[in-house]
């Protein structure tokens, strides 16, 4: 099987390794997709970020890249 690669920031051309889900928590990349880590239990909006450059990602969302399944870990 390929390695699935996470995609890359259309702002610094970096790949999204973190994508901030503010204020839910974020995302990072785990080998073969994103694992969710939660920071809070509500939130009205949740606009994505990269977490190295703080570029907002509007068109993106985690489960579009390989994300097998939700893999959430809670801090709460």
């Amino acid at each position: 099987m390929a390695k699935v690669e996470p995609p890359k920031c259309p702002h610094c051309g970096e790949p999204v390794t973190r994508a901030l889900d503010l204020p839910y928590g974020w995302w990072e990349w785990q080998e073969d997709g994103y694992q969710l880590t939660t920071a809070s239990k509500r939130v009205d909006t949740a606009p994505w970020v990269h977490y190295d450059c703080l570029g907002e990602l509007r068109e993106f969302h985690p489960q579009d890249f390989g994300t097998p399944k939700v893999r959430a870990v809670s801090h709460a």
